[in-house]
């Protein structure tokens, strides 16, 4: 089962430090996640949910779509770890001998990320989204540096308040549901929970409702619990910031959604949970408008273009319509396709110009014109610029916020993205069409292997003008399970197929 592939993936990573033995142990153990992980997401979206070991994991539309995520994600990243560090060693940032355990530490993270959407039980699945946080706690410190020392601490200390929420809530939830089926583990399977839904307490399940929202919405980087995100993913490696960015901010709305459905069918309805995601949302959004104009740092700009979008996702789900749900559960998937690259990339332009700092890249298109194209691209994307997915996806949760009564929020929201939009094209075009620096005049040319680093882009850009059938089709039954089943799905298909 992949969760354990990913496990003893970990514990291979530290046979040798060599970096032939460390591609092949990473190469196989790839092959095998995402073949195991693979078939998984096939059986749940043509067979329906499957569980595994007497029901201990668990699998469902909402868990598939997030398994597909983290493998994917993870495989890409993982196969552009290898130039990366290598290049990280042969530049003196770290030792040869450290590198076995950098990859330990990102097969532990895929294995707790696997952890949190394979388990059914809301406790159980606490422990994954904290074991997140101690896996990538030393990716974030990785190099040892003042900074990233620095970086790391803030994350644990402001990831693990904000558990501690996420626990509180749980241990709510936990008395809420201990009273009617009694005080066992199954009391927070996510199974039982949604058969007793009616039965529950609403006031001891809105009271857990806040502490999970802003506990796990501290992961998520929800404003104001955002100010471990920019630093952490600055100071980290290019690929480990790419997976925080493209899947760990998404296992921890995961958790949240869990909640969100359970909420929508106790006796609170959609309103109350809904609300809660709205807000959080909007202020997310709006808040980044001042950081992303006035950001240098061009890591620490996708990091707080992240928050963005996690809040363009947040308003999304928190709309009761079939429309904003099936926009944001597509937007989930080009928001980490993009992200993944944009890092990758940036990753890639750091390593050549040794900078991080705005102001001083510039020239790009003309230096390194394939690494320039695919930033482009990631400009465009990460925009939602036509043709691209990303406008398809924020064009359906505009519509569902008008759709839902809500025009002040969509004329905000419309808002803050256009003012966003200048910004990024603002930083873009400098660094892209600036004139170079004399020190980078010497860097002309480079391979054309580095144009498989826009393979998530050229996916994003396709799922903008085409979404397959079957694409369609697993994310209409992912709106069916948070919308409880309504079989709404049906009547705006169409609909989103018009975008």
């Amino acid at each position: 089962m992949f969760v354990l592939v990913a496990f003893m993936a970990a514990l291979c990573m530290l046979i040798s430090s060599s970096n032939r033995v460390l591609r092949l142990c990473n190469s196989l153990a790839l092959i095998a996640l995402l073949v195991l992980v693979g078939e998984m997401v096939l059986r749940v979206f043509s067979q329906g949910p499957q569980s595994l070991w007497g029901g201990f994991f668990s699998w469902d539309a909402l868990s598939a779509l997030l398994l597909g995520v983290i493998a994917v994600i993870a495989a890409y990243v993982i196969v552009y770890s290898f130039s990366y560090m290598e290049k990280e060693v042969e530049e003196g940032k770290i030792p040869q001998s450290r590198l076995p355990w950098y990859y330990f530490w990102i097969w532990m993270f895929i294995a707790t990320m696997l952890w949190v959407v394979s388990t059914p039980n809301l406790g159980l699945l606490w422990v994954g989204i904290e074991g997140t946080t101690l896996a990538t706690a030393l990716l974030v410190g990785f190099y040892r540096e003042k900074a990233a020392v620095e970086a790391a601490w803030k994350y644990i200390v402001l990831c693990t308040v904000g558990i501690s929420f996420a626990l509180l809530g749980t241990m709510i939830l936990y008395a809420a549901s201990g009273r009617i089926n009694g005080y066992s583990l199954a009391a927070l399977d996510w199974r039982c929970l949604v058969g007793m839904a009616s039965q529950l307490d609403p006031a001891l399940v809105k009271l857990g409702c806040v502490f999970a929202f802003i506990g796990y919405g501290a992961k998520v980087g929800f404003v104001p619990m955002h100010p471990w995100l920019p630093d952490a993913h600055s100071q980290a490696p290019s690929p480990v910031s790419a997976l925080l960015s493209g899947v760990l901010l998404n296992c921890a709305l995961y958790a949240i959604l869990r909640w969100h459905i359970l909420v929508r069918q106790t006796s609170l309805g959609p309103g109350f949970s809904g609300k809660l995601l709205l807000v959080f949302g909007l202020i997310s959004l709006g808040a980044m408008v001042a950081f992303i104009l006035l950001q240098k740092d061009i890591k620490r700009l996708l990091a707080y273009s992240s928050v963005e979008h996690m809040g363009i996702i947040a308003l999304g789900f928190g709309l009761d319509t079939p429309l904003a749900v099936w926009g944001a559960s597509f937007h989930l998937i080009l928001h980490a396709l993009t992200k993944a690259n944009l890092f990758v990339a940036v990753g890639h332009l750091v390593q050549m110009t040794g900078t991080r700092q705005i102001p001083k890249i510039r020239g790009v298109m003309s230096l390194w014109p394939y690494t320039g194209g695919i930033l482009l691209m990631g400009l465009l994307a990460i925009t939602g610029t036509p043709p691209f997915g990303t406008f398809r996806s924020e064009i359906n949760i505009m519509a569902g916020l008008f759709q839902n009564n809500h025009p002040i929020l969509g004329f905000l929201t419309a808002l803050f993205l256009s003012v966003i939009f200048a910004g990024f094209l603002y930083h873009f075009l400098g660094m892209l069409f600036g004139t170079p620096g004399e020190r980078h005049l010497e860097d002309k040319g480079e391979g054309k292997e580095v144009l498989w680093l826009a393979v998530p882009m050229v996916l994003v850009l396709i799922l903008g003008v085409f979404v397959p059938e079957s694409l369609d089709q697993a994310l209409g039954q992912v709106v069916e399970l948070i919308l409880g089943g309504g079989g709404e799905y049906g009547e705006f298909i169409e609909i989103t197929r018009v975008f």
